[in-house]
């Protein structure tokens, strides 16, 4: 009888340690894809009602306790400062950008120099499938070569201003979603 309820005790013991170790691994895993640390996006810019909503995951309504966590930086060097986090865009580097105020997001800027001209088209067709349109404006120089295409947009809360710069054989891309 002693030995029965041995076995039985040691099937429970392994049960239970492989149960606490399946619960310990969704756990860590739940953590590395948490909401406010996934740095590649797919989707920058959010959409709700044909509207300009997020860029990058963020909005002007994000709370400085988030950025604090996002950015890794204490919250009291929040408020009127820059702050600057390397992303990825699909497998692409990039700069994300978020000037604040006193108490709350001013601007958000993603910046890149790979895949520029797909990019731009992703982004430019995403807007104009959302019923976002944009203003477009180019600048050149005295000889006619092209130095940066603007495309903008403008609401009564916010303006984004997506801008594509030829500079010395480098392509650059920026968007700035700004509250106005």
């Amino acid at each position: 009888m002693r030995v029965i309820r041995f076995i039985v005790f040691a099937c429970f013991l392994v049960i239970f340690i492989v149960i606490a170790n399946i619960i310990h691994k969704n756990m860590s895993s739940y953590e590395v894809v948490s909401i406010t640390s996934p740095f590649t996006y797919y989707n920058l810019i959010s959409y709700s009602n044909n509207d300009v909503k997020s860029l990058a995951s963020l909005s002007f309504k994000a709370s400085f306790e988030s950025l604090s966590e996002m950015f890794d930086i204490d919250r009291a060097f929040i408020a009127n400062n820059i702050l600057r986090k390397n992303i990825k865009i699909r497998e692409d580097d990039a700069e994300l950008i978020v000037f604040t105020d006193n108490d709350s997001i001013s601007q958000i800027t993603i910046s890149c120099s790979n895949n520029v001209a797909p990019f731009l088209e992703n982004i430019l067709n995403s807007l104009s499938s959302n019923n976002i349109q944009l203003e477009n404006q180019v600048l050149d120089d005295e000889e006619g070569n092209i130095l940066a295409e603007i495309y903008s947009h403008k609401t009564d809360s916010y303006k984004i201003i997506v801008t594509k710069t030829y500079m010395s054989n480098n392509t650059n891309l920026s968007i700035d979603y700004i509250k106005l």
